[in-house]
């Protein structure tokens, strides 16, 4: 209880903290914890026994990881703003890594490049920013994502699955706050975001590549529970370099809506066919994944850019080829009755999860069952089922933590669209793009699951607050005009 406190309560100061010389402290503080939490929790499993007895391979692990973060260390002294851009080219990147004979998908390349930012401020702290002083609504964001770390320590103290709620503070929590800290504090310049958009159009449509060739291939990896799902489908369900289809058609949700908001602003030819090359090549691996969820989230980003780029009228165009995309996905890839059905013959079924995560809420309603317990409080009160969460962020936040975790919950989400959606979201692509990410990402949660343990999350919100007082914008075109302007 005591590491985890510590490990969130370090990660929160990061985010809230005024003095750049302690946020840095917290940052590296919560980086040091976080692993030792997650290994002292394993410590005695046969993997990890049979990789500590290994120092050849403890080794080998130290140099590389050393060396990695100290050579990315050097190269964001040098370029601060690489951070954001090396953390989005490899954020959902997990790399299958070992350990006696097990193997686990990690965002190895991720942890990395966050380590690698803490260590390049270490080696120049003056080059610090100064003292936030930005009040209002980012000031409630970054208190919420605050009080949001802590109040899961807390509540990991009466947990069923205390574990769970380990690895989700050290895998997951700390270091993606450490990393919104990190680009809190970043510069960020057009070109910053010019070069952030590229690396979102390459990274989604190489990934959707992937996707495409294991449809036409029939085959899968990192996943055989979806390869043997696939046998009970009329359909073929692809997951790229992603464990989960849904978590894939997730990213590439995000990446078409932020392709989007470009095309809606910049009239360059040249650049709009490529951005429009991309997006159309994410939106078939999407397609792919066959994740209706995905598709939803897609529809609400895109009609936030018509929102904010044309007013009220252009969601009327964006909902009928919004509609029309569904009917297609639909007629090819069977109805929900069908795959719900598939779902519940793996005991899977989301239904079943929703309306137990909705008993466990009532069971206890004001503090839940604690962090991460989801799962092992619907094996032992409603089903034996394999599950952590139920498919939908306000009923886990709901069972686990309670009334007290709703109205954390609450907050931070009413901060969060104040800020991004305030009226500076008309006033560049970039504002424009990360407030109809933000919105496509809460709707893939309330119908999925994983907000704030996806790191996109994390630097959706980093970069919102951050370009708010960046000096990046440029005059909004009025609503309805035919082009914006250069």
């Amino acid at each position: 209880m005591a590491g985890l406190i510590v490990a969130c309560g370090a990660a929160a100061a990061a985010l809230v903290a005024p003095d750049p010389r302690l946020r840095l402290a917290a940052m590296a503080l919560a980086l040091a914890i976080a692993p030792v939490l997650v290994l002292g929790d394993v410590w005695d499993q046969p993997r990890v026994v049979a990789f500590r007895e290994s120092p050849a391979q403890i080794g080998a692990a130290l140099v590389i990881g050393a060396g990695a973060i100290a050579g990315l260390a050097l190269c964001f002294r040098r370029f601060p703003e690489a951070v954001g851009i090396g953390a989005i080219a490899v954020l959902a990147l997990r790399v299958p890594v070992d350990v006696g004979g097990e193997t686990a998908n990690l965002l190895v390349p991720l942890y990395a490049v966050i380590a690698g930012g803490v260590g390049g401020l270490l080696l120049a702290p003056r080059a610090r920013a100064g003292r936030r002083r930005e009040g209002g609504a980012p000031t409630v964001l970054r208190l919420a994502l605050a009080a949001t770390l802590v109040l899961y320590a807390v509540q990991a103290s009466y947990s069923e699955d205390v574990s769970n709620a380990i690895e989700n503070v050290g895998f997951f929590l700390v270091p993606f706050a450490v990393l919104a800290a990190l680009l809190l504090d970043v510069e960020w310049s057009r070109q910053d975001l010019r070069r952030v958009l590229v690396v979102i159009a390459v990274v989604s449509a190489l990934g959707a590549l992937v996707g495409i060739g294991q449809w036409l291939a029939r085959d899968l990896f990192l996943n055989p529970e979806l390869y043997d799902a696939n046998q009970l489908h009329s359909y073929f369900r692809v997951n790229s370099v992603f464990f989960d289809p849904n978590i894939f058609g997730r990213y590439l949700a995000l990446a078409i809506v932020a392709l989007a908001a470009y095309l809606a602003w910049d009239e360059a030819r040249g650049s709009a066919l490529l951005a429009a090359g991309a997006a159309a090549v994410a939106l078939v691996g999407l397609t792919f994944s066959f994740s209706i969820t995905s598709c939803a989230a897609l529809l609400a980003g895109l009609a936030m850019v018509a929102v904010l780029r044309w007013g009220w009228r252009g969601v009327a165009v964006t909902a009928s080829l919004g509609v029309a995309g569904l009917i297609a996905l639909l007629i090819a890839g069977g109805t929900p009755s069908s795959d719900i059905q598939s779902d519940r013959a793996l005991g899977s079924g989301r239904e079943s999860l929703i309306s137990g995560g909705v008993e466990l809420a009532g069971d206890r309603p004001l503090a839940g069952w604690g962090s991460g317990s989801f799962g092992a409080a619907f094996y032992a009160e409603i089903e034996e089922a394999r599950t952590v969460v139920s498919h939908s962020e306000p009923i886990t936040v709901a069972a686990e933590q309670g009334a007290i975790g709703l109205v954390v919950y609450v907050v931070l989400l009413i901060a969060a669209l104040i800020t991004l959606l305030g009226a500076h979201a008309t006033r560049s692509p970039a504002r424009m793009a990360i407030a109809a990410c933000f919105v496509a990402m809460l709707v893939h949660s309330f119908g999925y699951a994983g907000f704030v343990i996806d790191p996109a999350t994390w630097v959706l919100l980093g970069l919102g607050i951050a370009l708010r007082a960046a000096a990046v914008d440029r005059p909004a075109p009025s609503r309805g005009a035919a082009s914006a302007p250069a």
